[in-house]
């Protein structure tokens, strides 16, 4: 059985410098996100290897979408500017049939 629910990895790599700065903006806007419709899971979580993880469940696609042009994706786009050592990763995917 395949679900519609569409499940979001998002991965951040901030300067070592301002990995705390990045931190503390995704820790304060993550409580916004889950007022948005369709938003059942986005949960901040921090890599062995320095990177800042969002694992992020939409009841659909469309929900997910949506998020992208709410003001928290903006505030966040606008916080991180110049604060990465690489662009944010965004891996989109679907559950498969179970075998």
């Amino acid at each position: 059985m395949t679900t519609n629910k569409c499940r979001v990895i998002a991965i951040f790599t901030p300067k070592p410098e301002l990995f705390s700065e990045v931190k503390d903006l995704l820790t304060v806007i993550t409580p916004e996100v889950y007022k948005e419709p369709g938003c059942e899971l986005y949960q901040l979580h921090e890599s062995v290897d320095g990177q800042l993880v969002f694992v992020e469940t939409w009841t659909t696609r469309e929900d997910w979408v949506f998020h992208g042009t709410q003001d928290p994706v903006a505030r966040i786009q606008a916080g991180i500017a110049g604060k990465l050592e690489t662009d944010v990763v965004v891996m989109e995917m679907y559950e498969t049939d179970a075998l």
